[in-house]
């Protein structure tokens, strides 16, 4: 699976980033509990290494607890802290805030609020983060990548300043796995994917991790094991079907992706730590089963 998206905003906003490292103290970087790794920006990281660092793992409640909580072990290494925050209900938001008056401000800057710049991947719940923060809705948020478009100042409790910044990926995804997690999470832009290909390669992956999760909703045969029939089983099963009976995959994909968003298909994580060493040594390669490239 190839998933290539990078607009004229996210190099935009790598800029901004760039620039405005030098008004601020610190750096919050907001990852999907589902996906630590494959949400961290690689593109960015030697920018990052000039200011502390805080990881925020947001939508806890769609990702497995006891993998968050080996993410959040294995995270620690990487940054100058790590926290836990569950957008939709702010748990973990009045911790988060405690730990960001701990961070160390700019000796010459003494005087002044502390500065934060917040950075993310797409549709990672930054917005939804900020908001809780502010503690009213100050920023549009969104079930989809591209609501922020331009960099914004706003106040947080306790006197803090936070830069908001649009979403950013990065030139070109190489590893496929990544790939896939990036666009099962809705990282990028639907429009831009093959459905039944991402349909295909999101079986896979529940075929061998979380088959009993997927048998249960669908009701499938214990016996299926290729995702195509898998996926067509599905469409059956769901009436995802064009005239005379034919069956429409593409509706079926689309149907299991949407599930596995908004989390009925169980708290799914789609990393574990570690596997990303293990990937790169097999060069990222395409594991699953999908046919077509996905391109814009």
């Amino acid at each position: 699976m190839d998933v290539q998206w990078y607009p004229g905003q996210m190099a935009k906003a790598k800029r901004v980033l760039r620039e405005n490292l030098k008004l601020v103290d610190a750096v919050i970087e907001v990852l999907d509990a589902r996906l630590p790794a494959s949400s961290r920006n690689p593109d960015i990281r030697e920018l990052l290494e000039k200011r502390p660092v805080v990881a925020v793992l947001t939508r806890p409640d769609l990702a497995d607890p006891v993998q968050t909580a080996a993410w959040l072990h294995s995270l620690r290494k990487d940054y100058f802290a790590v926290a836990v925050v569950n957008g939709n209900t702010g748990e973990g938001i009045k911790k988060l805030l405690q730990l960001l008056r701990t961070l160390p401000r700019r000796r010459k800057h003494g005087q002044r609020p502390l500065r934060l710049i917040i950075i993310g991947i797409p549709n990672v719940g930054k917005s939804s983060l900020i908001n809780r923060l502010i503690g009213r809705s100050a920023t549009q948020a969104g079930n989809k990548p591209g609501i922020t478009k331009q960099p914004q100042w706003v106040r947080l409790q306790a006197g803090l300043e936070l830069l908001d910044t649009p979403g950013m990926l990065w030139p070109k995804i190489d590893c496929k796995q990544q790939a896939f997690r990036l666009a099962a999470a809705g990282a990028v832009k639907d429009e831009i994917l093959d459905p039944v290909e991402l349909g295909i390669e999101l079986v896979f992956f529940m075929r061998q991790h979380f088959w009993e999760q997927l048998r249960q909703r669908y009701n499938l045969e214990h016996s299926l094991d290729d995702p195509r029939e898998i996926l067509v089983e599905i469409a059956k099963r769901r009436g995802c079907l064009l005239k005379g009976g034919v069956v429409d995959l593409e509706a079926a994909a689309r149907l299991l992706v949407k599930d596995l968003r908004e989390g009925r298909l169980g708290r799914i994580t789609l990393e574990k730590p570690g596997e990303q060493e293990d990937e790169a040594e097999e060069l990222c390669q395409n594991v699953g089963r999908g046919d077509l490239p996905l391109t814009e």
